[in-house]
């Protein structure tokens, strides 16, 4: 289970680093064409989703916080599901599988603790 832990806060930390790079360069790109920027909040509530996940894994013995963290996980998969009816992205299937493997986590640590 701790394996389990470190192969989903690394794969975090590596998609939460990328995504607010990526934001970052997208402004730059956009501006260089004269477009606007992205909204703010687009780039502030993945991060913080993903913050929560990250300290669910970090404290699994919180379980409000591992609620509200199978909560974000429900919702990343869902906007991942309309993002792919909508645009026909394929790259969201990796939201999928990483929302479905941190409720497995979420799952088997939440079983794990009851009394």
């Amino acid at each position: 289970m701790i394996a389990l832990r470190w192969v989903l806060g690394l794969l975090l930390g590596g998609m939460g680093g990328g995504f607010f790079v990526l934001t970052l360069v997208a402004n730059g790109f956009r501006k260089s064409f004269g477009a606007s920027e992205i909204n703010p909040l687009l780039r502030v509530i993945p991060l913080a989703g993903m913050l929560v996940l990250l300290a669910g894994l970090v404290a699994p013995s919180n379980r409000p916080l591992l609620h509200v963290g199978a909560a974000c996980a429900v919702a990343m998969m869902g906007y991942c599901l309309w993002t792919m009816v909508t645009e026909s992205a394929d790259v969201v299937w990796i939201g999928l599988i990483y929302g479905a493997v941190w409720l497995y986590f979420y799952w088997r640590t939440i079983s794990a603790v009851v009394v």
